[in-house]
């Protein structure tokens, strides 16, 4: 008998237990969204204007030039490049915030995206000391679906690169150089929301 009663207080034991760590858990209050008001993008204002039915076009800022190539579609394994295939985004909060996450809304499809971060400015060169957001998945996106990447640190500027596709109807030849410039599609954003604990 004496063993039964333990057994039964154990299990009561462990019953309040689990449900005062279930209880506090569920009552944890959620990240909050960061209202738009104190997020500012220059370039692109709409991003973080807290309208989801506004969008921004981001753009790559200047076009990919390849050199000496019989076939224009493609950029080969040693080719020779200049310019970039990105589009990039620069939004500042108005003070060092712990981010959580943020979630980016697209309508374009999206095939790889990457998010560095940044505390101070250097007044002086203005640049930042950007570090990168390490992620076990490539962040991608197809028909509009969000991306949500974990950021868990301080933040006070956000730098958000999305590698652009190439539009293969606007690969044009310069006549002079022999330089094939390869234009991108551009990337339709609606919002990027940032959330802090």
């Amino acid at each position: 008998m004496s063993n039964r009663s333990n057994s039964l207080c154990l299990y009561l034991v462990f019953g309040i237990w689990l449900l005062t760590v279930g209880c506090a858990t569920m009552f944890e209050p959620p990240p909050l969204r960061i209202e738009a008001t104190n997020l500012s993008c220059e370039e692109y204002p709409l991003l973080v204007d807290g309208d989801l039915a506004t969008t921004s076009k981001m753009k790559v800022s200047s076009p990919l030039l390849k050199r000496n190539q019989s076939n224009k579609s493609n950029i080969g394994f040693g080719d020779w490049l200049e310019g970039n295939d990105k589009a990039e985004a620069l939004i500042q909060l108005n003070t060092l915030t712990q981010v959580s996450w943020i979630e980016v809304h697209p309508l374009s499809n999206i095939s790889r995206l990457s998010v560095d971060t940044a505390t101070i400015e250097i007044v002086d060169d203005k640049e930042y000391d950007f570090v990168p957001v390490k992620s076990h998945k490539i962040a991608r996106s197809k028909n509009g679906e969000k991306i949500r990447i974990y950021i868990n640190r301080p933040v006070r500027f956000l730098k958000v690169v999305i590698y652009v596709n190439r539009d293969s109807a606007k690969i044009t030849r310069e006549v002079f150089t022999d330089k094939i410039k390869v234009s991108f599609e551009d990337v339709i954003i609606r919002e990027i929301m940032v959330y802090s604990d």
